[in-house]
């Protein structure tokens, strides 16, 4: 016979090869003292941190530049445009990563250089800010699929000057820009972007 003092009461253990008994004393009394509490909300707390702790760490959302853009066919470098008109637009795709879809963005930017990559966010078009007016997305089918979003229309129409989101003057360079999303690439990579841009002659009339 073994017996066991705790703070609470006196348990007795009978071991025989035919039986276990306990005297029922032994049994704790519900934590419902402030004691008993506590120590249960800490040992909860407790798991609950440990938990926590054991979680891998979120990583940082990556944008990652495709080695190869399409190229933006009309219009041409420097081309006159006016505000308000309708012009001529072609957007060769790339073949890269050999998409099923090919969706891209088409944005007019104005300030004294082209966009860069850095201005193209984890969603895959220009950060705000970064452009004075998008045009829309637009999505080649490719190897005979059904079409899917808009189709590339073969013109554009260029904004009024006050449809667009960033001052202007009479030294303000204008930019198409494209950018091209890319997705089932080489390396498990689930998306690239590709950004392209030509500059434009697009005179201020007040």
């Amino acid at each position: 016979m073994l017996s066991v003092d705790v703070s609470w009461t006196s348990c007795t253990y009978v071991n025989t090869l035919s039986r276990l008994t306990t005297d029922t004393r032994c049994i704790p009394p519900h934590p419902s003292t402030p004691a008993m509490l506590f120590i249960a909300l800490f040992l909860t707390s407790l798991a609950a941190i440990a938990h926590a702790v054991a979680l891998p760490k979120r990583q940082p959302s990556t944008v990652t530049p495709s080695p190869f853009t399409g190229a933006i066919v009309t219009p041409v470098e420097n081309q006159l445009m006016s505000f308000g008109a309708d012009f001529p637009f072609e957007y060769d795709i790339s073949d890269w990563c050999e998409p099923g879809y090919a969706p891209f963005t088409v944005y007019l930017t104005a300030g004294d250089a082209p966009p860069v990559f850095d201005n193209v966010t984890v969603s895959g078009g220009l950060a705000d800010g970064a452009f004075a007016f998008e045009f829309g997305q637009f999505v080649v089918a490719r190897f005979g699929l059904p079409q899917q979003g808009v189709p590339p229309p073969t013109t554009l129409t260029m904004p009024t000057l006050d449809k667009l989101t960033l001052d202007v003057n009479s030294e303000t360079k204008f930019f198409l820009a494209v950018v091209e999303a890319f997705s089932g690439c080489p390396g498990h990579i689930t998306m690239e972007y590709g950004l392209t841009s030509v500059p434009l002659s697009i005179p201020l009339s007040v």
